[in-house]
């Protein structure tokens, strides 16, 4: 490695391997399977390779044997969350056993509650070990009852199933197993078209998207929640606060995708709508969306982010207060979106700040988060005398110090 790449920061290494191979940035994003816009920002900085295994996939696109030339990065520095997390396998195991078996008779209304239950101990205290050892007795369950129930109890158990999947698509996405989150967003859109009720399905397709969006798939995903509030659009006049919510989360779906894709103007109609709609129904959590003006707000930081307008991120922010929100999760990821703007300006004392925000709001998430153990990274490798007190005791309990 010359002195001169030495020095250079892995955004630059990228577009220094990609120039050498003579490839342009439209084609690399090809062959990686993401946008150009993701590609860019790479090369910019201004997003960090949030994992190992796209480290791996760069480096094969650009012919790079020794990933510390590409990176930078001893091995043990890489972004990279930590293994499967242990209560995956009986949850998986739940969800695809031949025969799942009941014990005792059906109760449609206990399950219910009990589903209930396990969402709130998941959005608002966010224990990750309770939550999953809890999901594979309720698939098993509710598995096992679907066949054995008819009658006005049925509609009422597959919405039941739909939210317990919606929960299990959450709770495996955050894990990283996404092969369960992708089982369990068919299931939930399963169990809502066989209740034939259309806030379920409208809730599933957003569900459904939910998963596609972090696999990278944003025109199938734009698509899908375009479809969905179409087909919620004719029934809007005299709609429920409960359907206008989901309307308008598919709208905030939608504009995560155009951002991705690199379409500012059709973000900011798709956010426009989405806000409309909040401030019609106020503050809801209709199928656990957490739909309202405070998540309008969030979303409003995260695609200034996703933009590459750090500033503007930090301009919304001063208007959003995020404290009341129900939703741990909600909150963790406005404080995680506003490190990333401040990481883009080079304010690293206020990241190490807004982490450990995140991380009061949920330790064990910001462990497993893999784009706020990029950013670590980032700083532990341009760590100065302001940051280095606090940096490296965070870095320590995320895993991610070297020692």
């Amino acid at each position: 490695m010359t002195t001169t790449e030495a020095s250079l920061p892995p955004g630059e290494r990228i577009r220094l391997y990609r120039r050498r191979m003579g490839l342009t940035q439209e084609q690399c994003a090809q062959l990686k399977g993401c946008t150009v816009s993701a590609w860019r920002k790479w090369e910019s900085g201004e997003r960090q390779v949030a994992s190992f295994s796209d480290w791996i996939e760069i480096a094969r696109i650009l012919r790079v044997r020794d990933l510390y030339r590409l990176t930078g990065l001893p091995v043990g520095d890489m972004p990279e969350g930590p293994g499967e997390h242990d209560t995956v396998p009986a949850i998986r195991a739940a969800m695809v056993s031949f025969n799942p078996r009941l014990t005792g008779e059906p109760n449609v209304r206990g399950l219910g509650e009990a589903v209930e239950t396990a969402w709130d101990i998941w959005q608002e205290r966010r224990p990750f070990q309770q939550v999953g050892m809890m999901l594979p007795g309720l698939i098993t369950e509710a598995r096992a009852t679907i066949p054995l129930v008819d009658g006005p109890e049925r509609g009422d158990l597959l919405r039941t199933a739909s939210m317990l999947y919606f929960l299990t698509r959450a709770f495996t996405t955050r894990v990283g197993a996404h092969d369960v989150s992708m089982l369990s967003a068919d299931r939930a859109m399963a169990a809502a078209i066989k209740a034939d009720d259309l806030d379920y399905r409208a809730a599933a397709a957003w569900n459904v998207g939910m998963i596609l969006t972090g696999q990278g798939h944003s025109e199938v995903v734009a698509e899908l929640a375009a479809d969905a509030a179409a087909m919620l659009e004719p029934t809007l006049a005299d709609a429920t606060p409960q359907r206008m919510s989901v309307y308008g989360a598919l709208h905030l779906l939608r504009a995560t995708q155009f951002a991705r894709m690199g379409d500012e103007h059709g973000a900011a109609k798709a956010l426009e709508v989405a806000e409309q709609v909040a401030e019609k129904v106020g503050e809801r959590n209709d199928f656990r969306t957490v739909f309202g003006p405070t998540n309008v707000g969030i979303y409003r930081v995260w695609l200034a982010v996703e933009l590459s307008k750090p500033r503007e991120a930090i301009r919304a922010a001063q208007h959003c207060d995020v404290s009341a929100l129900p939703s741990v999760e909600r909150r963790f990821s406005y404080f995680v979106d506003l490190a990333r703007a401040y990481n883009i300006r080079g304010e690293d004392v206020a990241v190490v700040h807004m982490l450990q925000r995140a991380e009061r709001e949920s330790p064990e998430e910001l462990r497993l988060n893999v784009g706020s153990r990029a950013i670590v990274c980032e700083q532990l490798r341009r760590e100065n005398s302001l940051t280095r007190s606090e940096l490296r005791p965070l870095a320590d309990r995320m895993g991610v110090l070297s020692h």
